[in-house]
């Protein structure tokens, strides 16, 4: 269930990515089509989904000191999700830049720690 977690969390970041640098560049030639944020907010919230279900079924044991990672992943992943629905929000105008690097960052951070703990098992 890690992995499947982690399969859609980077799928998302991918997504995410694009949608930054679409949002964070000066001129946008033509409107970006709203199936695109959509899927991005859709693969990360099955992502959160994915790793609570873990979470929910235990994790097994494991001598690398890495039985807090599953937690703050979820806790930032779930921090993440509100922050991209107060994106989603406000929809028609421009994402406030200190927004974007907030979601992004904290992606990023959720991300990383994800990806170590799949790595440590």
């Amino acid at each position: 269930m890690l992995r499947l977690a982690l399969g859609f969390l980077c799928a998302a970041a991918a997504l995410g990515a694009g949608l930054a640098v679409y949002y964070l560049r000066e001129s946008r030639a033509k409107p970006l089509p709203a199936a695109i944020p959509a899927a991005h907010g859709v693969l990360g919230a099955a992502s959160l989904g994915a790793l609570l279900l873990a979470l929910f079924h235990g994790l097994p044991r494991t001598g690398m000191g890495t039985a807090g990672f599953a937690p703050i992943a979820a806790g930032l992943l779930a921090l993440v999700l509100a922050l991209g629905l107060a994106l989603a929000w406000r929809r028609g105008r421009p994402p406030a830049p200190a927004l974007v690097a907030t979601h992004a960052s904290l992606a990023v951070a959720g991300l990383v720690i994800l990806l170590a703990l799949v790595a440590l098992r």
